[in-house]
C-alpha cells in the first residue's frame, strides 16, 4: 500500500492537480460571462459563437471547459517534468522521475492522456475552439521545450499562455479586459517567483526591458481587441463601469495578503509560497469578475470552492509533504 501510495503522490506531484483550479476558474469566467452577454445585448448583435456557449447545459458547459482548462495544465506540467528528468536528476533528485517515483514512460501517458482530454474538452464549443486548443497546445509546448530557460521570453510566453487558455473557448467575447488581468497577473507573480527564487540565469536590464515589451505589446493587443468589439470602448455596454470595484479589490487584497504571508519567508521557500497562493488568488479574482458581472451565485461557488480546494491541500501537505508542488510550470 505504501508503494501504491507513493505512486499516486508522485502522479499527483507531475500532473500539479492540487493548482489546477486557477486555470478552472479563469476558463470557467469566460464561458459564464457568454450567457451574461446574451442575456443583455440584442439577439442580432450577439457572435454565433457566444450563442452557441450560451445555449450549452450548464452541468455540460462547466464539465467540459473544466476538462479543456485540467487537461491542458496537466499536459503542460508532465511535459516539464519529462523535458527536465535528466537536469532534475542533478539538481533535484527527489523529483518524482529522477528518485524512481514515477517512470518516465508514466508520465508521458499522463501527458499524453491531459492533451487528448484537453482537445476533447474544446469539441463542443466548434471549431474556433479547437483552433484555440490547437495554439494553446503549441505556447505549451514552446514554455516547456526552450522558453523557460530564457526569462523575458518565459515569463511573458507564462502569461500568454493565461490569456490563450481564457480566450480559446470564448474567441468573440467582449471581456477581453478579464483576460488582460489574468495575463498581468500571471507575468506579474512569475517575475516576482523568478526572483525570489534567484534562479539562473538572473534578470538582467535587457532581459526587464524585453519582458516589459512584451506584455505592453499583448496588453495593446488586448485592449485593441475590446475597442474593436465594443465599438471604441474597452468594456462592454452591458458592464457596469463601477462593477470594476470587485476584482480589482480582490487582486489588491491578494497581493497584501501574499506580501503578509511572505514577510518572513525567503528564497526559493518564499518563491513556491508565492506560486502555491497564486492558484487560489487567480480563482478569487475570477469569482470578484463573476461577482462584478451580476452572477451572485456563480462568484459565491466558484469563491469557495477555491477555499475549499486550498484549504483541503493545504491538510493534505501536512499528511504528505509529496503534494507540496509549486503553482504553475517550473522555470
Amino acid at each position: 500500500m505504501a508503494a501504491v501510495a507513493r505512486r499516486i503522490f508522485a502522479a499527483i506531484e507531475v500532473s500539479r492537480l492540487p493548482v489546477a483550479f486557477g486555470a478552472v476558474a479563469n476558463v470557467w469566467l469566460m464561458v459564464l460571462l457568454a450567457r451574461v452577454e446574451v442575456a443583455n445585448v440584442p439577439p442580432d448583435a450577439v457572435a454565433d459563437s457566444t450563442a452557441r456557449i450560451a445555449a450549452l447545459p450548464t452541468s455540460l458547459l462547466l464539465g467540459v471547459s473544466a476538462a479543456f482548462a485540467v487537461g491542458f495544465m496537466v499536459f503542460g506540467a508532465a511535459l516539464n517534468d519529462i523535458l527536465d528528468a535528466k537536469r532534475d536528476g542533478a539538481f533535484a533528485p527527489d523529483r518524482p522521475i529522477p528518485s524512481g517515483s514515477l517512470s518516465t514512460r508514466r508520465a508521458m501517458h499522463i501527458a499524453a492522456l491531459a492533451l487528448v482530454t484537453g482537445l476533447v474538452g474544446a469539441i463542443p464549443f466548434g471549431s474556433t475552439a479547437m483552433i484555440g486548443a490547437a495554439v494553446l497546445a503549441v505556447i505549451v509546448i514552446a514554455y516547456d521545450a526552450f522558453a523557460k530557460y530564457v526569462p523575458a521570453v518565459g515569463i511573458v510566453l507564462a502569461g500568454l499562455a493565461t490569456a490563450a487558455s481564457m480566450l480559446a473557448l470564448h474567441i468573440e467575447t467582449t471581456m477581453s479586459v478579464a483576460i488582460w488581468l489574468a495575463m498581468s497577473q500571471t507575468m506579474g507573480i512569475s517575475l516576482l517567483a523568478y526572483i525570489l527564487a534567484d534562479k539562473r540565469p538572473k534578470l538582467s536590464r535587457r532581459a526587464v526591458a524585453l519582458g516589459a515589451l512584451g506584455w505592453m505589446f499583448w496588453s495593446s493587443a488586448l485592449f485593441l481587441l475590446a475597442a474593436y468589439r465594443n465599438d471604441g470602448a474597452v468594456l462592454p455596454q452591458w458592464f457596469t463601469p463601477s462593477a470594476l470595484a470587485a476584482p480589482v479589490l480582490t487582486l489588491v487584497a491578494c497581493a497584501l495578503f501574499g506580501l503578509w504571508k511572505l514577510r518572513t519567508v525567503r528564497g526559493p521557500r518564499a518563491s513556491e509560497k508565492l506560486l502555491r497562493y497564486a492558484t487560489l488568488w487567480k480563482a478569487l479574482v475570477a469569482a470578484g469578475w463573476l461577482l462584478a458581472a451580476g452572477l451572485v451565485t456563480e462568484a459565491a461557488w466558484v469563491g469557495g470552492l477555491a477555499v475549499a480546494i486550498a484549504l483541503v491541500f493545504a491538510a493534505l501537505r501536512e499528511l504528505a509533504p509529496q503534494l507540496a508542488v509549486p503553482a504553475g510550470w517550473r522555470s
